[in-house]
């Protein structure tokens, strides 16, 4: 039998997402242009694809709005799709508790609750372990209710996060809450008795920008226009192997580098199982999410909301033409966790969804040991020339603007 004639590269990036897509481009920026991407799915783009369906807008990925802290990521994607193609928000986040929905973040708008509640919240806001000098806890839901009390860690925090995870907050870890600011107990009391909150101490984006047509997918399909030629599509990685020197991928292709864009435990049985980073792996673990498209009408201008109730299986719901101009009016969208979608799926009014599109994977789920685990397989493999970047690459809850900030990092720290 004749031997296969073997495709060598320069790079071989695993993924076509926003990741691949931006290290291709930053790569080939700099002189390199022997680069193989390769995409398991018939199109690029990832969790930032967006479907256009019965006049609807949908982003099958879940929902995705551009804002960073960046000047840089500013700068690259609005050369590719410029500024004037976007519209710019000021966020309209809720959370519904009970029969009341009020203003997120809950630690700002507890004023927005019945007074008897008010009460409840405050009382416990006052008593959390941080205001007392209590010592930090080392897991996710001991965390939070030091953090912010037991009564919004019990009505809100636990279960939602459970729905979202799909894991006991007991079983994470707390090095990923760098994101949740300190609260100021006397900024808490204040909030309440004006009856309004500070915007700018928001503890997210206060605005964001999102395109004019043809929603998130739009920011993808302007990046990856001029990389489409070094993109493989319907390419799943099944085999990769070192041998001397070389990585060789489905036998059929090589390269000295290798860049992983995609979950670590998919790719472990790709890699022969090996022994050296099994105990990692388990310590590696993502959820996977349905977006189900339904129509209803709304006459409100949020663009999103928050559902904690442990017996609604969702966990948030879109408002799509809120944001997405050019999408019909009556669009909402919901994100489910894959397992509570199955076991209790519960369509918006009397109609059943019109389509649910299923995330291959959704979120890195930072269970406890996560971090070190990620630090051991990337410290084995890199000496290999096999790197990891972006959400997956470095097991990391990344939005894309840092997806694409890590995937430019990595490229600027090359010799």
């Amino acid at each position: 039998m004749k031997k296969q004639k073997m495709n060598m590269y320069d790079y071989i990036i695993i993924g076509g997402g926003v990741t691949g897509i931006t290290l291709c481009k930053k790569l080939r920026e700099k002189g390199i242009d022997n680069i193989l991407v390769l995409e398991k799915s018939d199109e690029p783009g990832g969790l930032c694809r967006t479907k256009e369906i019965d006049g609807h807008i949908l982003d099958i990925g879940g929902g995705h709005f551009f804002h960073t802290k960046h000047q840089e990521i500013f700068d690259y994607v609005f050369k590719y799709l410029p500024e004037n193609e976007f519209n710019y928000y000021k966020r309209v986040s809720k959370i519904e508790m009970g029969e009341t929905t009020i203003d997120y973040p809950i630690e700002s708008n507890v004023w927005q609750l019945p007074m008897e509640e008010q009460i409840e919240y405050l009382i416990s806001i006052i008593r959390n372990g941080q205001s007392l000098n209590r010592k930090e806890p080392e897991n996710y839901e001991e965390w939070v209710r030091w953090k912010l009390g037991d009564k919004i860690c019990d009505a809100y925090m636990i279960p939602y996060n459970t729905k979202l995870w799909g894991v006991e907050p007991k079983e994470m870890d707390i090095d990923w809450l760098y994101k949740i600011p300190n609260v100021d107990v006397r900024e808490v009391l204040k909030y309440s008795l004006e009856r309004k909150q500070d915007v700018n101490k928001f503890p997210a984006h206060i605005h964001f920008y999102y395109p004019k047509k043809e929603g998130f997918g739009q920011i993808v399909k302007a990046l990856v226009k001029d990389e489409l030629s070094f993109i493989k599509c319907g390419c799943e990685v099944t085999k990769l192997r070192y041998k001397e020197g070389n990585w060789i991928v489905n036998d059929v292709y090589a390269a000295k580098r290798i860049i992983n864009t995609t979950p670590w435990n998919d790719l472990y049985r790709a890699l022969g199982c090996p022994a050296e980073i099994a105990s990692a792996i388990q310590k590696i673990k993502y959820n996977r999410i349905v977006v189900s498209l339904f129509e209803k009408d709304y006459d409100v201008d949020w663009h999103w909301k928050y559902i904690p109730d442990p017996s609604k299986a969702h966990h948030r719901e879109f408002y799509i033409h809120n944001y997405a101009e050019d999408s019909k009016k009556n669009g909402i969208y919901l994100e489910t966790g894959i397992k509570r979608f199955k076991e209790k799926k519960m369509p918006v009014g009397s109609k059943a969804s019109i389509v649910d599109f299923y995330t291959d994977a959704a979120y890195p789920i930072p269970v406890t040991g996560h971090a070190q685990a990620i630090r051991e397989i990337l410290d084995y493999y890199r000496p290999m020339g096999l790197y990891g970047v972006g959400r997956w690459g470095q097991h990391e809850y990344q939005n894309a603007d840092v997806s694409m900030h890590e995937a430019i990092k990595f490229v600027d720290s090359l010799p």
